[in-house]
């Protein structure tokens, strides 16, 4: 493959994720996630009864982008680490696929970030996750 088809894939290959993106939130603004099924369901809820870190996370996106910043934050506490990690490493991969030439890192990193940055994430999800489902934290619950 020459140069310059590599550079006009990459170019497409971005614009079909960039327009993929806006489709999937342009949906996410019209159609209401909060109707019983209306999305589909979560797994785990369905087999255990517990919340997944993500539970809430449509009807918080649906609510935050309808301007109703507090039923946001009271479906998902952390729609906001997700959803700023999701537009930091969205635009990261934007700018890595215009980038001509490919350089591997080797400073440890995983997706641009440090490999203690996602290991704190993760922390932070599975701490989110046990409190969500103790009885004594019942605001956590992402049907609160």
């Amino acid at each position: 493959m020459t140069t310059l088809t590599a550079t006009r894939h990459r170019t497409v290959q971005r614009w079909v994720w960039a327009a993929g993106g806006v489709a999937t939130l342009g949906l996410l603004w019209a159609r209401d996630p909060n109707p019983a099924g209306s999305y589909g369901f979560c797994p785990l809820r369905a087999l255990t009864g517990l919340d997944c870190p993500f539970c809430g996370g449509l009807r918080g996106t649906y609510a935050l982008m309808h301007g109703d910043v507090a039923t946001a934050l009271d479906h998902n506490l952390l729609l906001p680490l997700f959803l700023g990690v999701a537009v930091v490493l969205a635009g990261r991969a934007w700018v890595r696929a215009g980038n001509a030439e490919r350089t591997s890192d080797p400073s440890g990193s995983v997706a641009g970030a440090p490999v203690a940055l996602w290991w704190a994430l993760a922390a932070v999800t599975a701490i989110f996750f046990v409190m969500r489902n103790l009885p004594w934290f019942p605001y956590l619950s992402s049907t609160a």
